[in-house]
């Protein structure tokens, strides 16, 4: 009980800490160079967009450009770099959500997320339009997601927010996270949600069982003890829960090969067989 005390004080002080952060005077100063994407990265991405014939991630790796696997360090140093500056990322998608408040024209659907949301624009990009917005950022953690939640989601006013995280921090992107602070950042981001107004889908991680930067890892094992517990948190918020295994994984429990290339992120038929699913969902959430 004491644990559960201190979570539902601790909410609105991540509530104010993310407002305060998201408000002009605060926010980082951006520019176009720490607002926008690294292009290194940019290129690995649609490397993994374009379905090809790869049985394993060594054979991704070798299909990359020449010098790329090399130029993950500087990927690296160049996203601690950003972190220092900007931890959150709040200056990434700054300038979208100025010119969506401007507009008045506020979307229906945000999907946040980490690279696997970000990519969907490559994957699919017919999904998305005024109407339904991304802001996936490569890399990010749910705790770097959860301190931009009130700018990148709440400011925007959405009937509804797709959330899918927490991949990240089983990779330690941001450090060693615990299984319970995963769906504590994430049981934030729904508190937040609800006390705006704003209706949730939660989808669970999807299926991977190694990564280039854990290459001897096996994730499987985190990734589904992490997914049932976000099954529960769905059920105890009372909140849609999503889960796009079953047609994305193979008998092992890992990505399919014919549909992620780095056996982590979608490729194009990835994307293609979570459309229906996902459709089918935001009609029922979104009306």
């Amino acid at each position: 009980m004491l644990g559960a005390a201190l979570m539902f004080s601790m909410v609105p002080a991540v509530r104010a800490a993310a407002e305060t952060a998201a408000q002009p005077g605060n926010a980082p100063s951006c520019s176009a160079d720490n607002a926008s994407a690294n292009p290194d990265l940019e290129l690995i991405n649609k490397m993994g967009i374009e379905p090809r014939k790869i049985g394993n991630l060594g054979e991704f790796i070798a299909a990359l450009p020449p010098g790329a696997m090399a130029r993950l360090g500087e990927l690296q140093k160049s996203a601690a770099e950003q972190r220092a500056k900007d931890w959150p990322n709040l200056c990434r998608y700054q300038q979208e959500n100025d010119q969506v408040q401007a507009s008045g024209l506020w979307p229906k659907v945000i999907f946040l997320g980490d690279s696997i949301t970000e990519n969907w624009k490559l994957g699919d990009p017919a999904l998305f339009d005024a109407t339904t917005i991304n802001r996936g950022i490569g890399g990010q953690t749910t705790s770097q997601i959860l301190l931009r939640f009130y700018q990148d989601v709440v400011a925007l006013r959405p009937r509804v927010v797709h959330i899918m995280a927490g991949v990240n921090d089983i990779l330690g992107n941001t450090g060693p996270t615990s299984d319970q602070a995963i769906v504590n950042n994430i049981r934030a981001m729904i508190d937040m949600a609800k006390a705006n107004g704003i209706r949730v889908v939660l989808a669970a991680m999807t299926p991977s069982k190694t990564f280039m930067a854990r290459p001897t890892e096996d994730l499987r094992p985190r990734i589904a003890a992490v997914n049932s517990r976000l099954m529960q948190l769905a059920a105890q918020q009372r909140v849609v829960f999503i889960d796009y295994t079953p047609m994305l994984a193979d008998k092992e429990g890992a990505f399919a090969a014919a549909l992620a290339n780095d056996g982590l992120h979608p490729n194009r038929d990835g994307y293609a067989l979570m459309r229906p699913l996902l459709t089918k969902t935001l009609a029922r959430v979104a009306n």
